[in-house]
């Protein structure tokens, strides 16, 4: 998906425009999944007027069926001169996006991100790079989607408003980013005996999602935020989206072993609902994506997921 994304951008850019758009990148991706990775899979879907005053796109929850971790995704795809919508500000909340998705996200126990849908690729920083999968692809399409800490979005943002920067970075914060499959990697470890209903597994892609929220907080943790809850309240907005990390009230750059989280009770639901008539959800959102990596050799399809070339 990461390697379609990157040609469909390049060729939309090039000789064959326009590129397809966030919300239909969006909607392949999620397709692709369900349909590739069979019963793994569970794709609950609400309107759109449901997700219009809110900062995200979609939720993925990744689960053994009691234990997860989900991310509050935002999409935003870059454009031919390399930027991306980071300083979107939602008149209707009187807020950045970006604060809006950091809110919601610690109110439905996610993890807030943005999924960029790239063009170019870069070389990742070693020290993210250390806590991703080995996957590749030769031609560097593997940059088509990365993952970034909405934390990195909202340090920027405050700096801008608070008059230490005129301008957001954005290759910056493109490199900063990481290829999404080298986060989410499903390989299964060998040891991860089939009673353990893919622990191993789950553990893996937790930790590799705590290492960028971790980077994002650190680097938020250098500006001097002064009075102001968030960067929507600097720039006269609602206090309402104030700064907060899923790894808790006081994170720390110590790396301690991942404790799986059981999953919310909302997501419980939602993985007995009947996903022609779903149960409200309590933070509009468009999709929530949860997928099952338990028996995950039982139900797998052979010629998917994360391939090393």
């Amino acid at each position: 998906m990461a390697s379609d994304t990157y040609h469909w951008l390049r060729d939309g850019y090039g000789p064959h425009t326009p590129p397809p758009g966030e919300e239909t990148f969006t909607d392949v991706h999620i397709r692709h999944l369900r349909q590739a990775m069979c019963s793994r899979v569970k794709v609950i879907q609400f309107t759109k007027a449901q997700e219009s005053f809110n900062g995200a796109d979609w939720e993925l929850w990744i689960h053994n069926r009691s234990k997860g971790v989900g991310f509050r995704i935002q999409a935003k795809r870059e454009s031919v001169q390399g930027q991306y919508g980071f300083g979107y500000w939602l008149d209707e909340r009187q807020a950045y996006q970006c604060d809006l998705l950091i809110h919601d996200a610690q109110a439905t126990g996610c993890i807030p991100v943005y999924l960029l849908y790239n063009h170019e690729s870069w070389s990742v920083r070693k020290d993210v790079a250390a806590s991703l999968c080995g996957h590749t692809a030769p031609d560097h399409s593997h940059h088509g989607c990365s993952l970034l800490s909405a934390h990195h979005v909202q340090e920027q943002l405050f700096r801008k408003a608070l008059g230490d920067s005129r301008r957001i970075s954005h290759v910056q914060l493109r490199r900063i980013s990481a290829p999404w499959n080298q986060v989410l990697c499903d390989l299964k470890d060998k040891s991860d005996a089939p009673h353990s209903r893919g622990t191993l597994m789950l553990k893996a892609i937790q930790e590799r999602a705590e290492a960028m929220e971790r980077s994002g907080w650190a680097t938020l943790q250098k500006v001097d935020r002064g009075k102001f809850a968030s960067p929507s309240h600097a720039c006269g907005g609602t206090p309402e989206a104030s700064v907060g990390s899923w790894l808790g009230d006081e994170p720390t750059d110590e790396v301690r072993e991942s404790v799986l989280r059981p999953l919310p009770v909302r997501v419980l639901r939602l993985l007995e609902a009947n996903p022609l008539r779903p149960p409200e959800p309590e933070i509009p959102t468009r999709a929530v994506v949860m997928y099952d990596v338990s028996d995950a050799e039982q139900t797998m399809n052979n010629f998917v997921g994360c391939v090393r070339y």
